[in-house]
């Protein structure tokens, strides 16, 4: 049982889904396994420059943030993690001396989630999608060492993404994909589709066909845990990532920056429901 106390330090939460998540159970039960005097708690935020004033002032340690607000606090902050930077959003900030820093973990544990299951430098990735959650995770994954070729329904903004990575990365729209795939070891669908919730909950942009035993392919949708692209790549042979995994590392490197301290990976495995 947590005792709060006068040194207890608060690390909030601000973003939509502050109801339904389950990073409450996963950090406090990682805070309680370790004996830390922290608590992590989630903020309804509807004035954000507000809210970000209250950190200041109340002394929070610490806050995580999700959608909507990943780039949307930026001017809020004092600086950024050169990572941050490069990727444009945050996951997290931290209140140093009342400086208060961005970093952003996705691509970081995107890349741990793959490694898990394979090696990266060298492998060909083919990354659906060119929001906030494939900028990072295609910065983090060129610099794993991996070739990228980035696909999305509008293709200038595949255009822009690759061009802020260099020149090498190719980039295109879903027509593309046959001739992609063909030299792609890895495979990442960061876009809704297959999501409960998107209108498209039986779909899937990689039509089975296209889908081979020597491949990798990561979801980073968790609801539903086997989306119709990862049913289809198990019914191909393909070795699978589900978005849990990268949900997990990712909050295993948050902890690590909320605390200074070593998590414990097996508990917040555990909270996570393990694989």
């Amino acid at each position: 049982m947590m005792h709060i106390n006068g040194h207890t330090k608060l690390i909030g939460f601000f973003g939509s889904t502050y109801q339904t998540s389950k990073m409450y159970a996963l950090y406090n039960s990682a805070i309680q396994a370790l004996g830390l005097n922290y608590l992590y708690v989630p903020f309804a935020v509807d004035d954000l420059q507000q809210a970000v004033a209250g950190v200041r002032h109340l002394g929070i340690a610490a806050i995580g943030i999700t959608i909507p607000y990943k780039v949307a606090i930026l001017p809020y902050l004092d600086a950024l993690d050169p990572m941050a930077q490069r990727i444009g959003a945050v996951n997290l900030v931290i209140n140093r001396d009342n400086r208060l820093i961005g970093y952003n973990t996705d691509g970081s544990g995107a890349v741990q989630a793959l490694q898990e299951q394979t090696s990266l430098q060298g492998k060909p990735v083919c990354l659906l999608g060119a929001g906030g959650a494939a900028r990072a995770l295609a910065f983090a994954l060129s610099d794993a060492g991996c070739p990228l070729t980035i696909l999305n329904r509008t293709p200038s903004a595949a255009q822009a993404l690759a061009q802020a990575i260099g020149p090498t990365v190719a980039w295109g729209d879903y027509s593309a994909l046959p001739a992609s795939l063909t030299t792609s070891t890895i495979i990442i669908n960061t876009t809704p589709v297959g999501m409960v919730g998107s209108g498209r909950e039986a779909d899937s942009l990689v039509p089975s066909a296209l889908l081979e035993p020597s491949m990798v392919v990561m979801e980073l949708v968790t609801n539903p845990r086997e989306t119709p692209l990862l049913q289809a790549a198990s019914q191909r042979g393909c070795t699978l990532v589900y978005g849990q995994r990268m949900l997990l590392w990712q909050a295993v490197h948050k902890f690590q920056l909320y605390t200074g301290v070593e998590p414990p990976v097996a508990v917040m495995e555990q909270v996570m429901g393990g694989e």
